[in-house]
């Protein structure tokens, strides 16, 4: 049985991965998946300004609860075990340190679907995945 790792933005790409990982465990048992939502450093500037860093933190653990909501309803019906994790830093950096913190055999993720001249512009938290861990990654569209 496999430990997952999904990391989820609230999005619909997120949610696919999350549906996949469902639709696979028939023929590939999940012992445990380990929800992940990486909220993006705010930059300093007008909006920390007057903020403590408990409301900042704060905020990032609101946002990222939010975000984690409709993954962590569908693991709940379907009855797989899971945890949840709010981080805070660059994307994907996170998802494969995160991914090694919890013992991960896999990550799952959704893609947006930029496709290759849009994602060689803007950069891709798939892609950058895929060079920074050994880990299997699916990527789910």
């Amino acid at each position: 049985m496999k430990r997952i790792l999904i990391p989820v933005d609230g999005s619909q790409p997120a949610l696919h991965a999350i549906k996949a990982l469902l639709d696979a465990r028939a023929y590939d048992p999940v012992e445990r998946v380990a929800l992940l939502c990486v909220q993006i450093p705010l930059k300093s500037g007008k909006i920390g300004r007057g903020l403590s860093q408990h409301d900042i933190d704060a905020y990032y653990q609101d946002e990222g609860r939010a975000a984690l909501q409709d993954a962590s309803r569908l693991l709940t019906e379907a009855g797989v075990p899971f945890d949840e994790h709010v981080e805070i830093g660059e994307a994907a950096e996170t998802i494969v340190r995160i991914a090694n913190d919890t013992g991960a055999d896999e990550i799952y993720m959704g893609t947006r679907g930029l496709g290759s001249v849009s994602s060689l512009f803007l950069g891709s938290v798939a892609t950058r995945v895929l060079h920074l861990t050994d880990l299997p990654v699916t990527l789910v569209k």
